[in-house]
């Protein structure tokens, strides 16, 4: 199957969308001109979903309620498109006349989506389309929608929230978060009925009971925002995630990003936390890094599949990401056939050798000062260390000088060698034959008579072979017999 595979902390993720599409497959067999029946690659091919992609980069892409379509924007030019699940194809495409800063899904379904974009336009569209287009003040950031009062909230880059209210149809008065900065994410508890606002300075909790702010704390750079239970997530523009607890004002735990990258987007599900920046994907698990997933482009947003360990990545190239890891969940209910691909190439699985690969430790490679090439695609992680071309490899130990001091330790160890030999030999040194232990005839098991009496079982010193193998004993005896003379 056509099936790119990744495994980090043995874990596997297989990238569903790494084959090339049907409109690739033609291009490259009309220029070179061969017949795509013979391409085993053709043949084997798997498009979970057909048309997952955009003419330029995909930015966001949610799941609805129901997980019946998959809502997903993109560019150039800017567009959303609506793909059915039970059909596994588009069902829709609209265009608009600005990039979308967020969309938000009003209902279980695709019928009400409400899109914030670049121009501070907000665009309401119903099953039929466009439905509607109004302007907020100040340029959008972010946007949530509270399906309890049917309120509309639009962050900007002053310290103004715009409320708008769906069911009124105008707007209401703004929240006033005393944010000099402006405001860089929302965030809303669906069972507490909390909203919250991640600034440049701190974080504030609104209560949409009684529509006032009742705790701010002292954060800096938030970037993103995830709620689950008693807990929240914060994500920064140092690529750190602090998880706090709702009566607490420090973090019970910190997990951090080696690229220190802003942090895009954080989902929290049970006991999994799931984080990505514009490099790296990453899955926390009870405190500690499950797996990790790194595209080989920039990534914009993901979402994760309900029930499932399918993820959908929004990537900065055409095409869409698909990743689905089995050690989190089975396959979505509508692509239930992931589970027999996967069952049947991990019994098909052959173990691959790297013979242009040379195996370091990581005490190896701080010998060869090669630790800046950690985390790039010079150095594969494997096993305790990591895997190097063996071109690298060589030339690193040129430029070390590592070459010479083996070279010179070698003939260090020859030199002693022929010292020790000489000595041997002006002393008259014999060495000594092992004894040959006569073992009585009745304790000899008489199985084994017939082996003591064969030939072919005794050894002869005399023989050509003995003497081939045991060269330096018969050098010494020649030596010995010179000096006696």
């Amino acid at each position: 199957m056509t099936l790119s595979i990744t495994i980090s902390q043995q874990i596997k993720a297989y990238n569903l969308a790494a084959c090339p599409t049907l409109p690739e497959f033609m291009e490259t067999a009309y220029k070179t001109q061969k017949s795509l029946k013979k391409n085993e690659q053709f043949r084997k091919r798997i498009e979970v979903i057909q048309g997952f992609e955009f003419n330029t980069a995909s930015t966001q892409i949610e799941e609805t309620n129901d997980q019946q379509y998959i809502v997903a924007s993109g560019l150039y030019a800017p567009s959303i498109k609506i793909f059915e699940t039970s059909q596994l194809s588009m069902k829709c495409s609209r265009g608009l006349d600005s990039e979308i800063v967020k969309f938000c899904l009003l209902g279980d379904d695709y019928k009400k989506i409400a899109m914030v974009c670049e121009d501070r336009n907000v665009e309401l569209h119903a099953q039929y389309g466009k439905h509607f287009k109004l302007r907020v003040p100040k340029q959008p950031t972010d946007m949530i929608y509270n399906p309890y009062n049917c309120n509309l909230l639009v962050s900007s880059q002053n310290e103004d929230i715009t409320r708008l209210n769906l069911e009124l149809g105008s707007f209401v008065e703004s929240y006033n978060i005393q944010q000099e900065t402006g405001v860089n994410c929302l965030c809303m508890h669906d069972q507490l009925q909390l909203g919250f606002v991640g600034g440049n300075k701190q974080l504030s909790v609104i209560d949409f009971r009684c529509d006032q702010v009742v705790q701010q704390l002292g954060v800096n750079d938030i970037t993103s925002l995830a709620t689950q239970n008693l807990q929240v997530a914060l994500g920064t523009k140092e690529g750190l995630i602090k998880l706090f607890d709702l009566r607490k004002h420090i973090p019970i735990h910190i997990y951090q990003h080696q690229y220190r990258l802003p942090i895009k987007k954080i989902v929290m599900n049970n006991d999994m936390i799931v984080s990505c920046d514009a490099k790296i994907l990453k899955f926390w698990q009870a405190n500690r890094l499950f797996t990790n997933i790194e595209p080989q482009n920039e990534i914009n947003s993901f979402t994760w599949i309900k029930n499932s360990g399918m993820f959908l990545v929004a990537l900065e190239q055409p095409r869409m990401g698909i990743y689905f890891i089995p050690q989190l969940n089975a396959a979505p209910k509508w692509c239930p056939f992931l589970d027999n691909l996967t069952e049947e190439m991990e019994e098909e699985e052959q173990q691959t050798v790297y013979d242009e690969y040379k195996f370091l430790s990581y005490e190896e490679l701080e010998r060869l000062d090669a630790l800046h090439l950690l985390e790039t695609a010079m150095l594969k992680p494997y096993s305790h260390g990591y895997l190097i071309h063996l071109k690298l490899y060589l030339k690193l130990r040129q430029q070390k000088g590592l070459d010479f001091d083996d070279y010179k330790q070698k003939r260090i160890q020859q030199n002693y060698e022929k010292q020790l030999e000489a000595e041997r030999t002006s002393k008259g040194y014999v060495i000594p034959e092992e004894p040959e232990i006569e073992q009585p005839i009745k304790q000899i098991d008489p199985r084994f008579q017939k082996m003591l009496k064969d030939n072919n079982f005794t050894v002869d010193k005399q023989s050509e072979a003995w003497k081939r193998a045991h060269p330096s004993e018969i050098r010494v005896k020649k030596q010995i017999s010179k000096n006696k003379r």
